[in-house]
């Protein structure tokens, strides 16, 4: 969605939110499908039904985060588990870890300030380093901070990467004729990645590849360009996930899941989206109802066995999944709610299940909030007495709780 904003408020606004997109043309990405993962969307749109949680997963564990006065969160991220000791929560301003057997609050990790210890943003985006047992955070203006795990405090800076393009654009008068690193990525544990948000409509970068201490890797040049609105600011998400070692990294209005490497950047994923496919030219320039007509990828998750996505089409979000082994891909049907349809939950019979990662142990992680929980038992009085008896418990949740956390274990 477009909007006018501010040169101020837009600086504030790009600093806490994420990214756009830059990337090879849909033509080019076809000459180079080869060795991809292809996964028809259209076709599982066309036959859209529920998707059933026993599909890929084979029980769940639920956990109820404490709430009180201490403990709030009006909006608040499932990144990871520790191990089965802890769970790791983050906010834009917060980072907290809770118990995962009790859903007890431990302790915050950091905190949000202007001092030379507070983080700027959280960043839900940037996860762990199991090996150091710390967790990154956007620091000031380019760094990256690291948080021991243990004891909550600042042991690391990450240095932006030194590049001219910055110091020189950082300065210019209009924001949009700036050069941002909007969003980041973890590769490998030592190397960062940043992803330039498109913001001038012809930004000449895409990503950069740096060490910790800043020196540059590899940059990988924008080469799509879109017709800019000079009167407003279009922010749209990037996806960077972690899987099997490696970073992955997607934009709205690309088709393509790349890998990417400390010096390549290689095509991994192709979601075959037809005519649904979003025109990267038309970004800023089509109307929400125009916009409303493509598929829009959001996330993307994988295990060994499975792809997993969110899709949102026609004003409405759709959870789907890729079998590897049958390379058969299923969406769920968004016809069946007014704002978003995720995976049945068959194995409880209780609230739909929403992923937001998936862990160290192969585990896929999800929350649902407590006006879902409460909303249920609500319109649901009949089944009350079918649910197992962990799930009973959840009767006397407050629609202003914090969130229950559900844990698959993945097939």
């Amino acid at each position: 969605m477009s909007r006018p904003v501010s040169i101020h408020s837009a600086f504030s606004f790009l600093a806490i939110f994420l990214v756009l997109l830059t990337s090879y043309s849909c033509g080019d990405e076809k000459e180079l499908e080869t060795g991809l993962t292809t996964i028809n969307l259209v076709n599982a749109y066309n036959n859209a039904a529920p998707v059933n949680m026993s599909d890929f997963a084979s029980d769940i564990e639920y956990i109820r985060l404490e709430t009180s006065e201490e403990v709030f969160y009006r909006f608040i991220y499932l990144k990871t588990t520790l191990g089965d000791s802890a769970i790791l929560m983050k906010s834009n301003d917060r980072i907290s870890l809770f118990d995962r057997e009790t859903g007890a609050y431990i302790r915050d990790i950091g905190h949000k300030g202007d001092d030379p210890e507070g983080f700027s943003n959280a960043m839900s985006s940037l996860g762990i380093n199991s090996s150091n047992k710390t967790v990154y955070a956007k620091g000031k203006r380019f760094d990256l901070y690291e948080y021991s795990l243990d004891k909550g405090l600042l042991v690391n800076t990450i240095s932006g990467p030194k590049m001219d393009e910055l110091k020189s654009s950082f300065s210019v008068g209009s924001i949009m004729d700036a050069t941002f690193i909007t969003s980041h990525g973890i590769l490998q544990d030592k190397f960062a990645v940043g992803y330039f948000m498109n913001i001038k409509g012809n930004e000449p970068l895409k990503l950069v590849v740096y060490d910790f201490n800043g020196e540059v890797l590899k940059i990988h040049p924008n080469h799509q360009s879109y017709e800019k609105n000079k009167n407003a600011i279009r922010i749209e998400s990037s996806d960077f996930h972690n899987y099997n070692n490696a970073l992955f990294f997607k934009e709205n209005f690309n088709d393509t899941v790349f890998n990417v490497g400390i010096d390549t950047l290689m095509p991994a994923l192709l979601y075959e989206l037809g005519e649904f496919s979003p025109p990267y030219a038309e970004q800023e320039s089509m109307s929400r109802e125009k916009r409303n007509e493509y598929m829009i990828i959001y996330t993307t998750l994988q295990s060994p066995d499975f792809v997993f996505y969110n899709v949102a089409f026609k004003e409405k979000q759709a959870y789907g999944y890729y079998n590897r082994k049958t390379k058969e891909a299923f969406l769920s049907d968004p016809s069946t709610s007014d704002k978003k349809t995720g995976y049945t939950n068959d194995i409880d019979n209780f609230v739909s299940f929403y992923p937001t990662s998936i862990n160290e142990k192969g585990e896929m992680l999800g929350l649902i909030t407590a006006e879902e929980v409460y909303e249920w038992f609500q319109d649901n009085p009949d089944k009350v007495a079918s649910l197992p008896e962990n799930l009973q418990t959840l009767q006397n949740i407050e629609p202003e709780d914090n969130p229950v956390v559900m844990i698959a274990k993945l097939k």
